[in-house]
């Protein structure tokens, strides 16, 4: 199910949920979520099998027949949200705090997309456990895909050394896409990559909006989902998500993208419950009017083939 069919069903709630998905893409029309009560629930995985599934027999003959053992994944509760406070005396000097407090929780709020976004893709509960874990900790080495030992340079130009390493990027491109197995298959990266391949594969992209207007590029129809940036050690001081500065071999400047496949309790998916995302009424705390909104989820990789990355991408 999408977030907006997780909210709480009250007004507020309501009215800020939706001003989330105008600022995200992913949570608007692809992240899926399935909901279980508790505050760590179990979900069940592709199970293990050994060989082939499907064999071959004689009549009269049975199948040799494969044992199969049930594998299930566990999933807590992880929280992602914040709290918005109005001093009380602001009231005394004249201000009307039910504007004030709709306009700043308004704002705030928006920011929750640029916080999963980066969630998702840094998440790393082994180093903070209040985080789930994002792409970069599910996604297993067997669907890695790498650019070369030290990464590999996507140029542009028309010498044959430039369609060469640009047909080389797209070819690699297409091997993550289709290590990724699923029938919601969305590729994340930076800004500066989706440029790129806005440059050299322009004859393979399409546009659509969805329905808040924001326009979606579309990759042989797989849609490209930009990460964004997070705010840095300074007030107004970004940085990109998935940046060029990640190492591959000897490289140093180098960036990946993602693919996923994400389902409802299957391929990616999130954990929550129900009013997985909330807005709490406005109350008094001592000097302040306070309101504090919440996302429960949990990251749970259901099936390790849903989940690919490209790595070593230099321009």
């Amino acid at each position: 199910m999408k977030f907006q069919q997780i909210c709480a069903g009250d007004q507020i709630t309501s009215q800020m949920a939706a001003e989330v998905v105008k600022k995200s893409p992913l949570l608007a029309g692809y992240i899926e979520f399935f909901k279980k009560p508790g505050n760590a629930v179990t979900y069940r995985k592709g199970g293990t099998i050994g060989g082939i599934v499907g064999n071959t027999r004689a009549l009269g003959d049975n199948y040799t027949g494969h044992e199969v053992a049930p594998d299930y994944g566990t999933a807590s509760r992880k929280m992602l949200g914040d709290t918005v406070r109005i001093d009380v005396a602001y009231e005394r000097m004249g201000y009307d705090l039910a504007s004030e407090m709709n306009s700043q929780l308004t704002r705030r709020v928006r920011d929750l997309a640029y916080m999963f976004n980066y969630a998702l893709i840094k998440g790393d509960p082994t180093t903070d456990a209040k985080q789930f874990a994002g792409l970069e900790e599910l996604v297993t080495s067997q669907r890695v895909v790498s650019m070369g030992e030290n990464g590999g340079q996507v140029t542009l130009g028309n010498s044959d050394t430039a369609k060469k390493a640009q047909q080389n990027f797209l070819e690699k491109l297409d091997e993550t896409i289709a290590l990724c197995e699923g029938t919601n298959k969305v590729v994340m990266a930076n800004a500066q990559t989706l440029a790129r391949i806005n440059a050299i594969a322009r004859e393979y992209l399409t546009i659509q909006r969805n329905e808040f207007g924001v326009p979606i590029t579309l990759y042989n129809q797989i849609p490209l989902i930009n990460m964004g940036d997070y705010q840095a050690d300074a007030v107004d001081s970004f940085k990109p998500i998935i940046g060029f500065d990640e190492k591959c071999g000897t490289a140093t400047d180098c960036a990946s993208l993602y693919v996923a496949s994400f389902e409802e309790e299957d391929g990616v998916s999130f954990a929550t419950c129900e009013g997985g995302f909330t807005v709490y009424p406005v109350q008094k705390v001592g000097n302040f009017y306070e309101c504090m909104f919440e996302l429960i989820a949990d990251s749970a990789l259901v099936r390790a083939s849903a989940l690919s990355k490209l790595e070593g991408i230099r321009l």
